[in-house]
């Protein structure tokens, strides 16, 4: 589970660089305010598996601690930038 945890993070990270290429070559209003959307809901997923993240240090049931602490290490990584 936090194998596919991390990568979905690493997927958003992925998908937002595209989506910012996309948006600095992208010429028509309607389909920049798509990708803007779509980054916004990807910001809003990474916020979900940093709350995850959380959720699942607090708990007991995680067994794989160093698994669990590269999840929210991956899943603290900015969506874009550094």
């Amino acid at each position: 589970m936090i194998t596919c945890l991390c990568h979905e993070a690493e997927r958003l990270r992925c998908r937002a660089r595209q989506l910012l290429a996309d948006l600095g070559r992208c010429q028509h209003p309607p389909l920049r305010q798509r990708l803007q959307r779509e980054l916004e809901q990807l910001q809003a997923r990474r916020q979900e598996l940093q709350r995850i993240a959380r959720m699942l240090r607090r708990s007991s049931v995680v067994m794989d601690r160093l698994a669990l602490a590269l999840f929210e290490e991956v899943a603290a990584r900015p969506l874009l930038g550094a």
